[in-house]
């Protein structure tokens, strides 16, 4: 989820929508794998793939477990021979969730480093910044967490999304909230633009046109929240939905309890973090947090695999966030390993034929021809002491 100046954001979403009007709604017919095809980023020994996301600053939680939690998966699969005789090189480059040097870092990694494909990532606005680059050299970008509106369409055909949208996200979690507390008004404190927009949007469709929602859009960073927290107090709202960075949502609910203004809470999965719950589950308690990669301590065997092969292998229990970098680098692995040619076109060819790909953290992932949305479900946890507790299993909005 994850912005630097406000300024700089706005007119990164603006370039993204400009070359969506520009391209309009392509015909995309399937695409054709040309295994003569010359592609950067293979050689004799190996697949390089990159990824850009925050391992600095307040979003950092998120790029930092992310990566780690994908180059696990890739040095397992190296271990065990790589892929087509080949190990994968993974490159990340630090964004520091501001667009313009996400701009910056993408153009190295696409210009310079001469990756294959873009392989997972973390941030929304930061993401959307690159997109129209990535369109125009075709370089294929796979499961980047960037759940925005503006992605998984036809529009950007390059970009396959397993993140459901933000808009399908909070409608699900505001129609949970509807159907089982009833309030009269809510309330919305999100990243300013194109994450808080779509954030509203899917609240507005969970609620309906009866329900008083007040919407307050953040910059990251906010160096003090007690305006914010004053302002939702003032709206007096029963529940108060958040979509900030992790540090931002914990400093919030600081200021909140402060000034005497206690809600229900809901928010994005970032809330659903080991490192989230220590520095802050005293202030969390009862939040609802969307779930949008299997419960760490499902009982499903698949996820229990998960658990067993990423401790032994990183010497700890994986996060949340681990957990996430761990299933994108799974489909991208699953991607090369079903491409008949370790080309652009072929990888693509291969990603537009994955049907209800089991990675065992997210639901069943499915692309087509004309499909990039390859997931539509969430689940729902509460936060119950240090930890969180499922309420809903995977659901979508059919």
């Amino acid at each position: 989820m994850r912005s630097g100046t406000v300024k700089t954001r706005n007119a990164a979403l603006a370039a993204l929508l400009a070359y969506a009007a520009l391209a309009g709604a392509p015909a995309w017919g399937a695409t054709a794998c040309d295994p003569g095809e010359k592609s950067p980023g293979v050689a004799a020994g190996e697949i390089k793939l990159g990824a850009t996301m925050p391992l600095t600053g307040s979003a950092a939680a998120g790029g930092l477990g992310v990566s780690a939690g994908a180059r696990t998966y890739y040095d397992m699969i190296n271990a065990a021979g790589g892929i087509k005789g080949r190990k994968v090189s993974y490159v990340v480059r630090d964004d520091e969730y501001k667009p313009a040097a996400a701009q910056q870092q993408m153009r190295a990694l696409v210009q310079r480093d001469q990756v294959f494909a873009i392989a997972g990532g973390e941030g929304t606005p930061n993401f959307l910044a690159v997109v129209p680059l990535l369109e125009r050299e075709k370089v294929p970008a796979i499961a980047p967490y960037a759940p925005s509106s503006e992605l998984g369409t036809m529009r950007t055909p390059h970009v396959f999304m397993t993140a459901v949208t933000y808009v399908t996200e909070f409608a699900i979690m505001t129609k949970h909230v509807m159907e089982t507390a009833h309030p009269q008004s809510l309330s919305l404190v999100g990243v300013q633009g194109n994450v808080g927009d779509d954030a509203k949007a899917g609240m507005e469709q969970g609620a309906g046109p009866s329900v008083k929602l007040t919407y307050i859009p953040e910059v990251p960073g906010t160096p003090d929240f007690t305006p914010i927290a004053t302002q939702l107090r003032d709206a007096a709202a029963p529940w108060a939905f958040l979509i900030l960075t992790n540090a931002d949502t914990g400093q919030l609910l600081q200021a909140m309890q402060r000034i005497g203004y206690k809600p229900q809470t809901a928010a994005w999965p970032g809330m659903d973090d080991p490192d989230y719950l220590k520095a802050f589950a005293p202030v969390s308690q009862g939040m609802v947090v969307a779930e949008e990669t299997a419960p760490l301590d499902s009982a499903d065997p698949a996820v229990r695999k998960f658990v067993a092969d990423f401790t032994k292998l990183a010497g700890h229990a994986p996060s949340k966030f681990e957990e996430l970098g761990w299933s994108q680098a799974q489909l991208v692995v699953k991607a090369l390993q079903d491409a008949k040619a370790l080309t652009r076109s072929c990888l693509m060819e291969a990603l537009e034929n994955t049907r209800e790909f089991q990675t065992g953290i997210l639901p069943p992932i499915t692309f087509g021809p004309d499909r990039r949305q390859g997931v539509n479900a969430v689940g729902l946890v509460e936060i119950r002491g240090d930890k969180t507790v499922e309420v809903v299993p995977f659901r979508s909005l059919d």
